[in-house]
């Protein structure tokens, strides 16, 4: 009699440490995601959010995003926090559908992986890189400045072209010499020796 309420209470007590066991050991599920499973959205966020019942970890390329035109949208690395992984994604794609796969670890080391379907209504536009440049305008005038011109000085007349003949100069030239010369003969001879007196 004693034996058997001993076994039962080590069952009982067996029982009661593995329940609160298991949930410890349980695999990590997806709690919630952002965009959710089967949403309809009017643009792809910039950050996909999952959210796990569990800590889990990431391994390269464990969350991936394909559109309708079979790009990956996914542009970062996973991120985790505890239970939530994000990821950055580009903002802009074709309307359609959209298909999140993940693949992470569990804390127990277990593969935890899915996927979640979600559409987007409007197709984002792509960014535009150009650049607008000013055109010039018909009416816009360049004044262009015409070389100034210089008119040299009048020559000044000279002696020789105050409208008298060359010739006339010299004969007056000579002329003058000659008064010259005439003068000083004249003086000399008044200058010259007395005569002999009585």
């Amino acid at each position: 009699m004693v034996l058997r309420r001993l076994a039962a209470t080590l069952l009982l007590a067996g029982v009661a440490v593995l329940g609160t066991a298991l949930p410890a050991s349980a695999h990590a599920e997806l709690k919630s995601s952002d965009p959710a499973k089967g949403a309809t959205v009017a643009q792809l966020p910039t950050t996909l959010t999952l959210t796990f019942t569990d800590t889990v970890t990431t391994v390269v390329d464990s969350i991936s995003v394909t559109g309708p035109d079979s790009v990956r949208w996914v542009v970062g690395t996973p991120q985790v926090a505890g239970a939530v992984v994000t990821v950055a994604v580009q903002p802009q794609g074709p309307a359609g559908p959209y298909q999140i796969e993940y693949r992470v670890n569990s804390d127990d080391g277990h593969i935890v992986s899915g996927a979640i379907d979600f559409t987007m209504a409007i197709a984002a536009p792509a960014p535009t890189t150009t650049t607008e440049e000013a055109a010039p305008t018909t009416s816009q005038e360049v004044a262009t400045e015409a070389p100034a011109t210089t008119t040299p000085p009048a020559a000044q007349p000279t002696a020789a072209d105050s409208g008298l003949p060359k010739w006339i100069w010299f004969v007056v030239g000579l002329a003058a010499l000659a008064a010259i010369v005439v003068a000083l003969l004249a003086r000399s001879r008044r200058s010259g020796p007395p005569g002999p007196t009585n």
